[in-house]
Protein backbone atom coordinates (compact mmCIF):
# COMPACT_ATOMS: atom_id res chain seq x y z
CA UNK A 1 0.00 0.00 0.00
CA UNK A 2 1.45 3.51 -1.06
CA UNK A 3 5.32 4.34 -2.45
CA UNK A 4 7.26 1.60 -3.05
CA UNK A 5 10.58 2.90 -1.84
CA UNK A 6 13.98 1.80 -2.05
CA UNK A 7 15.93 2.62 1.23
CA UNK A 8 19.19 4.32 1.19
CA UNK A 9 21.13 2.01 2.91
CA UNK A 10 22.65 -1.37 1.00
CA UNK A 11 23.35 -4.54 2.65
CA UNK A 12 25.58 -7.44 2.02
CA UNK A 13 23.91 -10.48 2.03
CA UNK A 14 25.07 -14.27 0.63
CA UNK A 15 24.34 -14.66 -2.98
CA UNK A 16 23.20 -17.98 -1.95
CA UNK A 17 20.35 -17.06 -0.07
CA UNK A 18 18.17 -16.64 -3.09
CA UNK A 19 18.09 -18.89 -6.17
CA UNK A 20 20.27 -19.49 -8.10
CA UNK A 21 20.77 -19.90 -11.89
CA UNK A 22 17.46 -20.23 -14.42
CA UNK A 23 16.79 -17.70 -17.15
CA UNK A 24 18.29 -14.18 -17.05
CA UNK A 25 15.45 -12.28 -17.39
CA UNK A 26 13.49 -14.31 -14.93
CA UNK A 27 16.72 -14.32 -12.29
CA UNK A 28 16.37 -10.22 -12.19
CA UNK A 29 12.51 -10.53 -10.89
CA UNK A 30 13.82 -12.65 -8.05
CA UNK A 31 13.78 -11.06 -4.16
CA UNK A 32 14.30 -11.64 -0.77
CA UNK A 33 11.77 -11.44 1.23
CA UNK A 34 10.89 -10.68 5.36
CA UNK A 35 7.33 -10.39 6.73
CA UNK A 36 7.58 -8.47 10.21
CA UNK A 37 5.13 -8.77 12.53
CA UNK A 38 3.63 -6.71 15.19
CA UNK A 39 1.02 -4.27 16.84
CA UNK A 40 0.48 -0.55 15.91
CA UNK A 41 -1.90 1.91 18.16
CA UNK A 42 -3.90 4.44 16.13
CA UNK A 43 -5.34 7.44 17.33
CA UNK A 44 -8.80 9.22 16.94
CA UNK A 45 -7.50 11.30 14.09
CA UNK A 46 -5.92 8.64 12.51
CA UNK A 47 -1.91 9.85 13.68
CA UNK A 48 0.16 7.07 15.13
CA UNK A 49 0.34 6.68 19.05
CA UNK A 50 2.84 3.66 19.26
CA UNK A 51 3.87 0.45 17.37
CA UNK A 52 5.71 -2.68 18.59
CA UNK A 53 7.36 -5.37 16.38
CA UNK A 54 7.17 -8.81 17.54
CA UNK A 55 10.65 -10.57 18.30
CA UNK A 56 12.51 -7.39 17.73
CA UNK A 57 15.52 -8.76 19.14
CA UNK A 58 15.78 -10.70 16.63
CA UNK A 59 15.29 -8.79 14.12
CA UNK A 60 18.12 -6.92 11.31
CA UNK A 61 19.11 -4.33 13.31
CA UNK A 62 18.77 -2.73 9.98
CA UNK A 63 15.09 -3.41 9.32
CA UNK A 64 14.22 -2.12 12.70
CA UNK A 65 15.46 1.59 11.91
CA UNK A 66 14.18 1.28 8.88
CA UNK A 67 10.43 0.96 10.28
CA UNK A 68 11.22 2.67 12.93
CA UNK A 69 11.79 6.37 10.58
CA UNK A 70 8.35 5.51 8.63
CA UNK A 71 5.67 3.84 11.06
CA UNK A 72 5.40 6.76 13.67
CA UNK A 73 4.61 8.94 10.50
CA UNK A 74 2.01 7.22 8.92
CA UNK A 75 -1.77 8.31 8.80
CA UNK A 76 -4.59 6.28 8.46
CA UNK A 77 -8.80 6.85 8.07
CA UNK A 78 -10.14 8.28 11.50
CA UNK A 79 -11.13 5.45 13.91
CA UNK A 80 -13.96 4.96 16.44
CA UNK A 81 -12.41 4.93 19.86
CA UNK A 82 -13.94 2.96 22.93
CA UNK A 83 -15.18 4.82 25.90
CA UNK A 84 -12.06 6.40 27.48
CA UNK A 85 -9.70 4.31 25.18
CA UNK A 86 -7.19 7.21 23.50
CA UNK A 87 -6.21 4.69 20.49
CA UNK A 88 -7.15 1.50 18.56
CA UNK A 89 -4.44 -1.47 18.40
CA UNK A 90 -4.57 -2.97 15.58
CA UNK A 91 -2.21 -6.07 14.33
CA UNK A 92 0.34 -5.50 11.58
CA UNK A 93 2.06 -6.91 8.99
CA UNK A 94 5.30 -5.40 6.89
CA UNK A 95 6.55 -7.19 3.75
CA UNK A 96 10.16 -6.05 3.08
CA UNK A 97 12.12 -7.17 0.16
CA UNK A 98 15.89 -6.94 -0.81
CA UNK A 99 16.67 -6.49 -4.32
CA UNK A 100 19.77 -7.72 -5.71
CA UNK A 101 21.71 -5.02 -7.15
CA UNK A 102 25.15 -4.64 -10.25
CA UNK A 103 27.76 -4.53 -7.28
CA UNK A 104 26.33 -7.84 -6.04
CA UNK A 105 25.12 -6.11 -2.95
CA UNK A 106 21.44 -5.66 -1.95
CA UNK A 107 18.74 -2.51 -1.55
CA UNK A 108 15.95 -3.10 1.14
CA UNK A 109 12.30 -1.61 0.46
CA UNK A 110 9.12 -1.87 2.18
CA UNK A 111 6.84 -3.69 -0.20
CA UNK A 112 3.22 -3.29 1.27
CA UNK A 113 1.63 -2.98 4.72
CA UNK A 114 -1.60 -4.91 6.25
CA UNK A 115 -3.21 -4.09 9.36
CA UNK A 116 -5.99 -5.83 11.30
CA UNK A 117 -8.13 -6.15 14.27
CA UNK A 118 -9.79 -9.27 16.22
CA UNK A 119 -13.79 -8.24 16.48
CA UNK A 120 -15.72 -10.91 18.22
CA UNK A 121 -18.45 -11.42 16.87
CA UNK A 122 -18.63 -8.55 14.25
CA UNK A 123 -16.45 -10.31 12.06
CA UNK A 124 -17.10 -13.34 9.43
CA UNK A 125 -15.15 -16.87 11.13
CA UNK A 126 -13.57 -19.92 10.14
CA UNK A 127 -15.48 -23.29 11.37
CA UNK A 128 -13.93 -25.89 8.80
CA UNK A 129 -10.30 -24.74 7.06
CA UNK A 130 -9.09 -28.11 5.30
CA UNK A 131 -5.56 -27.59 3.90
CA UNK A 132 -5.01 -27.94 0.64
CA UNK A 133 -3.55 -31.35 -1.38
CA UNK A 134 0.00 -30.46 -1.51
CA UNK A 135 0.28 -31.05 -5.93
CA UNK A 136 2.49 -34.13 -6.25
CA UNK A 137 4.53 -32.97 -9.51
CA UNK A 138 5.47 -29.64 -7.31
CA UNK A 139 6.21 -31.56 -4.16
CA UNK A 140 8.70 -33.94 -6.40
CA UNK A 141 9.95 -31.08 -8.01
CA UNK A 142 10.85 -29.33 -4.89
CA UNK A 143 8.10 -26.22 -5.77
CA UNK A 144 7.01 -24.17 -2.79
CA UNK A 145 5.15 -20.84 -2.61
CA UNK A 146 2.11 -18.99 -1.46
CA UNK A 147 -1.23 -18.76 -2.94
CA UNK A 148 -3.63 -15.42 -1.13
CA UNK A 149 -6.70 -16.47 -1.61
CA UNK A 150 -10.10 -14.28 -1.16
CA UNK A 151 -13.19 -15.77 -0.02
CA UNK A 152 -16.83 -14.45 -0.65
CA UNK A 153 -18.93 -16.34 2.01
CA UNK A 154 -22.44 -16.59 2.05
CA UNK A 155 -25.28 -16.27 4.93
CA UNK A 156 -25.33 -20.12 4.94
CA UNK A 157 -21.74 -20.14 5.62
CA UNK A 158 -20.22 -21.53 2.63
CA UNK A 159 -17.72 -20.02 0.16
CA UNK A 160 -19.59 -18.73 -2.71
CA UNK A 161 -17.01 -17.39 -5.09
CA UNK A 162 -13.11 -17.35 -4.16
CA UNK A 163 -9.82 -15.89 -5.91
CA UNK A 164 -6.60 -16.54 -5.63
CA UNK A 165 -5.33 -12.40 -5.10
CA UNK A 166 -2.02 -13.38 -5.90
CA UNK A 167 0.96 -16.65 -6.09
CA UNK A 168 4.09 -16.00 -5.03
CA UNK A 169 6.92 -18.72 -5.60
CA UNK A 170 9.78 -19.45 -3.55
CA UNK A 171 11.66 -21.37 -6.66
CA UNK A 172 12.91 -19.84 -10.47
CA UNK A 173 12.15 -21.54 -13.40
CA UNK A 174 11.54 -20.49 -17.04
CA UNK A 175 8.60 -18.01 -17.17
CA UNK A 176 5.87 -20.88 -18.79
CA UNK A 177 7.16 -23.35 -15.93
CA UNK A 178 6.74 -20.71 -13.31
CA UNK A 179 3.23 -19.98 -14.85
CA UNK A 180 2.26 -23.62 -14.95
CA UNK A 181 3.52 -23.86 -11.38
CA UNK A 182 1.08 -21.12 -9.93
CA UNK A 183 -1.34 -22.26 -11.69
CA UNK A 184 -1.26 -25.48 -10.44
CA UNK A 185 -1.01 -24.14 -6.79
CA UNK A 186 -4.10 -21.94 -7.18
CA UNK A 187 -6.11 -24.94 -8.26
CA UNK A 188 -5.41 -26.97 -5.49
CA UNK A 189 -5.92 -23.80 -3.10
CA UNK A 190 -9.19 -23.08 -4.83
CA UNK A 191 -10.60 -26.74 -4.54
CA UNK A 192 -9.58 -26.68 -1.03
CA UNK A 193 -11.73 -23.51 -0.67
CA UNK A 194 -15.14 -24.99 -2.05
CA UNK A 195 -15.50 -27.12 0.96
CA UNK A 196 -14.19 -24.51 3.45
CA UNK A 197 -17.17 -23.24 6.22
CA UNK A 198 -17.39 -19.90 8.16
CA UNK A 199 -19.54 -18.25 10.97
CA UNK A 200 -21.00 -15.31 10.10
CA UNK A 201 -21.07 -12.16 11.91
CA UNK A 202 -23.31 -11.93 14.77
CA UNK A 203 -23.38 -8.77 15.51
CA UNK A 204 -22.20 -5.31 14.49
CA UNK A 205 -23.03 -3.37 11.45
CA UNK A 206 -21.94 -5.64 9.16
CA UNK A 207 -24.64 -8.58 10.41
CA UNK A 208 -27.25 -8.15 8.21
CA UNK A 209 -24.96 -8.07 4.92
CA UNK A 210 -25.35 -10.25 1.91
CA UNK A 211 -21.92 -11.93 1.91
CA UNK A 212 -18.59 -11.37 3.43
CA UNK A 213 -15.30 -11.52 2.42
CA UNK A 214 -11.97 -12.90 3.56
CA UNK A 215 -8.31 -13.50 2.67
CA UNK A 216 -6.87 -16.84 3.57
CA UNK A 217 -3.16 -17.23 2.66
CA UNK A 218 -2.05 -20.58 1.77
CA UNK A 219 1.32 -21.97 1.77
CA UNK A 220 2.61 -24.75 0.14
CA UNK A 221 6.37 -26.04 1.64
CA UNK A 222 8.03 -28.29 -0.25
CA UNK A 223 9.60 -31.28 1.04
CA UNK A 224 13.28 -29.74 0.75
CA UNK A 225 12.43 -26.56 2.10
CA UNK A 226 11.97 -25.36 5.90
CA UNK A 227 9.30 -23.45 6.86
CA UNK A 228 10.15 -19.83 6.74
CA UNK A 229 11.31 -18.68 10.27
CA UNK A 230 10.33 -14.75 11.20
CA UNK A 231 13.42 -12.39 10.54
CA UNK A 232 14.88 -14.06 8.03
CA UNK A 233 15.32 -13.82 4.52
CA UNK A 234 13.85 -16.47 1.68
CA UNK A 235 13.88 -16.68 -2.15
CA UNK A 236 10.55 -14.38 -3.72
CA UNK A 237 9.19 -14.42 -6.80
CA UNK A 238 6.02 -12.75 -6.95
CA UNK A 239 3.21 -13.24 -9.28
CA UNK A 240 0.56 -10.93 -10.80
CA UNK A 241 -2.06 -9.51 -8.41
CA UNK A 242 -5.77 -9.63 -9.47
CA UNK A 243 -8.23 -8.13 -8.65
CA UNK A 244 -11.35 -9.55 -6.46
CA UNK A 245 -13.72 -9.50 -8.82
CA UNK A 246 -16.74 -8.92 -6.63
CA UNK A 247 -15.39 -5.92 -4.80
CA UNK A 248 -15.63 -2.14 -6.91
CA UNK A 249 -12.41 -0.14 -6.96
CA UNK A 250 -12.38 2.12 -3.89
CA UNK A 251 -13.84 0.08 -1.33
CA UNK A 252 -12.11 -1.20 1.93
CA UNK A 253 -10.08 -3.69 1.15
CA UNK A 254 -9.54 -3.84 -2.47
CA UNK A 255 -6.39 -1.91 -2.46
CA UNK A 256 -4.41 -4.02 0.39
CA UNK A 257 -1.41 -5.73 -0.52
CA UNK A 258 -1.87 -9.14 -0.91
CA UNK A 259 1.04 -10.73 0.30
CA UNK A 260 1.54 -8.47 3.43
CA UNK A 261 -0.93 -11.14 5.10
CA UNK A 262 0.72 -13.92 7.42
CA UNK A 263 -0.43 -17.43 6.21
CA UNK A 264 -2.12 -19.25 9.14
CA UNK A 265 -4.56 -16.72 9.42
CA UNK A 266 -8.52 -15.80 8.36
CA UNK A 267 -8.41 -11.76 7.49
CA UNK A 268 -12.14 -9.95 7.05
CA UNK A 269 -11.42 -7.43 4.31
CA UNK A 270 -11.94 -4.39 5.90
CA UNK A 271 -11.72 -5.20 9.24
CA UNK A 272 -8.79 -2.92 10.26
CA UNK A 273 -7.32 0.93 10.05
CA UNK A 274 -7.02 1.65 6.27
CA UNK A 275 -3.45 3.39 5.58
CA UNK A 276 -4.04 6.63 3.77
CA UNK A 277 -0.32 8.07 3.60
CA UNK A 278 2.21 6.44 1.56
CA UNK A 279 4.96 4.27 3.01
CA UNK A 280 7.18 7.10 3.14
CA UNK A 281 5.46 10.10 4.12
CA UNK A 282 8.54 12.14 4.52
Amino acid sequence: MGKRWWWGVVLAMCAGMAVAGGPGAVRNQVELSMLVKGTIDVKADGSVAGYTLDNAKNLPEGIVKMIAGFAPKWRFEPVNLSPNAISARAQMSVRLVAKKLDDGNFAVAIRGTQFHQDRPGEDVTSIKLDPPRYPVPAARSGVGGSVYLVVKVGRDGRVTEAIAEQVNLRVITSERDMALWREMLMKAALKAAQGWTFKPPTRGDGVDEPYWSARIPVDFISPDQSEPKEGHWQAYVPGPRQKIPWKADGDAGQDDDADAFAAGGVYPVGAGPRLLSVIDPS
